[in-house]
């Protein structure tokens, strides 16, 4: 037993050592190298097709310019319906918070933006013990679980539609495709089942937050879909669901940083094999990826350092 924790004790060193020495420049080649790289091969990518061509493909719609702009404001405003009732506050949360939790988890790794509302939350909310970590914690496996029932649910609808050929189902009945995309359903189902035992939320809070986060899925993937259809890039609804799907499926990859960068080289990869015009859908994905790093600057990077560099002058005045 003495030479099991001795063993146990040196691994727990190695590791802390490791992190130490490896730990700060992982992390900076998860933020810097690796967004730099995806620029790169995105930069290639653009270069093959055209930018002349692209810029001439842009949609002429005035109204999709609108549509671009509200997939931004989805997100924030679900997490301020969902932590406004799992946490018992009103006015007390704002939607900048929230707008600012989207922003980190966008330009850093997934959850980062949690990590930053669990603080800021604790700080400044008067909450009980347990209850602020306990509704982030469900919220999250909530949103999971929802994200995954709306990719089988957009599979069903692809091959239901017989927009999408899939062999290994191509005998089988829809009854074999129903049970399938049910199955992310267990996650959820467990923890309304497990009650108090497995969280600490009500089964009310469980269906609500459940609720909201699977509508905010669905209106996101109907303003991705309407955004498709008024750029006239892609002919048929077929093509527009197929293309939503990708970005789902995108979306879903845990833990990886840069998902718009990651599905603009999809879709215009995706374009090739699909056989459209390759201009007009680098175009659309362009602009999206842009419409919402410029949102992002606007609304959330620069008032947030403007706000910290207000704060600092204020705190010493001397400070550059």
């Amino acid at each position: 037993m003495r030479t099991f924790l001795q063993i146990r004790r040196a691994v727990e060193r190695a590791a802390i050592d490791l992190n130490a020495s490896w730990g700060k420049p992982a992390r900076q080649l998860v933020r810097w190298v690796v967004p730099a790289l995806l620029l790169a091969l995105l930069g290639y990518s653009l270069t093959r097709v055209g930018w002349e061509r692209i810029f001439a493909a842009r949609p002429a719609s005035a109204l999709f310019y609108l549509v671009l702009l509200l997939p931004f404001f989805v997100q924030p405003i679900a997490d301020l319906f969902i932590y406004r009732n799992l946490l018992g506050t009103e006015g007390a949360l704002p939607l900048t918070v929230f707008l600012r939790k989207r922003y980190m988890n966008s330009i850093m790794l997934d959850y980062s933006g949690e990590v930053y509302f669990f603080f800021w939350a604790k700080k400044n909310l008067d909450l009980r013990k347990g209850v602020l970590l306990h509704a982030v914690k469900d919220s999250n496996v909530l949103s999971a679980s929802a994200g995954l029932v709306m990719v089988w649910l957009m599979f069903l609808v692809l091959v239901a539609g017989h927009f999408m050929r899939i062999p290994a189902f191509a005998h089988g009945s829809m009854w074999n495709i129903f049970f399938i995309g049910s199955l992310p359903l267990v996650l959820g189902l467990g923890l309304f089942a497990g009650g108090r035992k497995v969280t600490a939320l009500s089964r009310a809070d469980i269906s609500a937050t459940f609720a909201i986060h699977l509508l905010r899925c669905i209106l996101t993937l109907a303003l991705e879909f309407w955004i498709w259809r008024l750029s006239g890039a892609l002919p048929t609804t077929a093509l527009c669901l197929q293309f939503v799907a990708l970005r789902l499926l995108v979306t879903r990859l845990p833990m990886v940083p840069n998902k718009d960068l990651i599905f603009v080289g999809v879709g215009i990869a995706a374009a090739g094999f699909m056989d459209v015009s390759a201009p007009r859908v680098a175009a659309v994905l362009v602009l999206m990826t842009a419409a919402g790093l410029v949102e992002e600057l606007l609304l959330v990077g620069l008032p947030w350092f403007l706000e910290q560099f207000q704060a600092r002058r204020a705190l010493d005045p001397a400070a550059p």
